[in-house]
This record gives C-alpha cells, structure tokens and sequence, in this order.
C-alpha cells in the first residue's frame, strides 16, 4: 500500500468531514438569529476563509437547506421534512396531543406546545382556534426573547441555567411598549410566576395578544415542555385570565404526570 494511496483515501475523507462540521456551524449560526444574515455576518460569526465559506453555503443552499435572498442567508425549507420526522417521533407531542384539543375546545383558543432549546423556546406542536380571527402559530419556530412573553418566562422560572445565562445579557431588547426591559422587574415577576406556577403577557410581545403558559415537567421535576394559550386581547379579558391558567395548569399537571411527575 502506497503512501499516495492512503492519501488519496483518507484526506478527501478528512476533507469532507471538515466541510461537514463547517457546513453544521453555519445552520447553527442561522438558527441562533431572528434575521437573514449576510455573507460577511455569517463570516465574522465563524471566522472561515471567504472560499471555505462560499463552497459551504452553496452546497447548503444546493439541497435547499438555506435560502439566499437579497444577498442574505436563512434557513431553507428543506429542514422542514427532516424537522417534521424529528417532530413526529417526540413522545412530548403525542402524548400531550389530546391535551391540547381538550385546552383548545374549553378555551377556543390556539394551543401551543414548546420545548426548551438551549437558551430558546422551540414550537413543536399547535392546535389553531376554531374562531375566525385567530393567532398563527409556526411550529419550528424558535424564539429567543424569552423576557418578553409568558412562554419565555415559564423557560426562565424553571430552568435556573438558562435564567442565570439571560440575566447576564447587558440589555433586554424591547419589542413592544409593554415589553419589560428592567431586569430587576423581570426578576420579580420571575418569582411571582414560580410561586403560581403559571405565567402570563399581554401585548410585550406581539401588541393586542395575551399568552399564559404553564410548565410540563418530567419525573425528576425537571421543565421538559411548555403549554400555552395564545388570543387576541378583546377575547381573553382579564376576568377570564386567571380562570383560563388554572384549567391549563391542570391539564399540564396531568401531561406531567404520564412522565412520572409527582407533586410535593
């Protein structure tokens, strides 16, 4: 065996893992971002030679796993097929599956089921209001502002990680008028949303929309899931609020329990 054999064999393996791994950084950076990301964003996050970079993106953008438009990045559809088969083997979904219809027919609201993804709150499932006028809910969608909505807070309430990561952010981005941004008010509204074991926004962050969301843990009591409900404010006044959370806290107690959770 030669020595220019072996090396005919084994780089372009090399070489092709290398690309690979550089190929998965590049989905991560734009999935970690809210917006398009040009070439040399995407450059200066990942610190990659421009023609590395180039053959990587237009391979990606080849298979459709990102779109390029304007001269700008984002994830492409072709992740929704191999996000869909992920989605639909996560056992979450399926068994809060009949949840979410009991939550969606007492409310006439959309449900939305989340999971924790890292520092963000991933959609997996939705169930839509049978009312003409009603929210949309993208499953995949990733959010990262978690200050700003009742989801984002069940996140920071119950996992003390990612709250101690967040709080560290020099500033919270504010996206509505009613968005907190003092972080001391967060932290105290982070309490409050422990001790009741749900939590909920109105308009901080889509303006005239109101979300309670409750935790579903898992048997050790950790956070693994999060319900929530999601309406227009004319329809979800706030007589109605309370009343909704404790029939959603209900229900997430009972999804928690078929995980093994147990109270006290």
């Amino acid at each position: 065996m030669t020595i220019s054999f072996i090396y005919s064999t084994i780089v372009p393996n090399m070489e092709h893992n290398n690309l690979l791994k550089k190929g998965i950084a590049v989905l991560e950076v734009l999935k970690d971002t809210e917006t398009p990301l040009s070439f040399v964003q995407i450059q200066k996050k990942l610190a990659l030679p421009k023609t590395t970079l180039y053959r990587v993106l237009n391979s990606l953008v080849e298979k459709n796993l990102v779109l390029c438009q304007d001269r700008k990045y984002k994830l492409g559809y072709g992740i929704l097929p191999l996000a869909r088969k992920v989605l639909s083997e996560l056992p979450l979904r399926e068994t809060a599956s009949p949840y979410l219809k009991k939550l969606c027919e007492y409310t006439k609201e959309t449900i939305e089921l989340m999971i924790p993804d890292n520092n963000a709150i991933l959609y997996i499932d939705k169930m839509e209001s049978p009312q003409s006028v009603r929210l949309i809910a993208e499953i995949g969608s990733r959010y990262t502002t978690l200050h700003a909505s009742a989801p984002g807070k069940v996140l920071l309430a119950y996992n003390e990680d990612v709250f101690k990561k967040f709080m560290k952010k020099r500033r919270l981005e504010k996206i509505t008028s009613k968005t907190i941004v003092d972080k001391k008010k967060l932290e105290k509204q982070i309490e409050k949303i422990k001790k009741l074991g749900w939590a909920y926004d109105e308009g901080e962050a889509r303006i005239d929309v109101v979300r309670i969301a409750t935790p579903v843990c898992d048997f050790e009591g950790k956070l693994m899931g999060i319900v929530g409900i999601a309406g227009p404010l004319y329809r979800i006044k706030k007589e109605r609020i309370k009343e909704f959370a404790e029939f959603l806290k209900r229900i997430c107690e009972k999804i928690s329990e078929r995980f093994g959770y147990q109270r006290g």
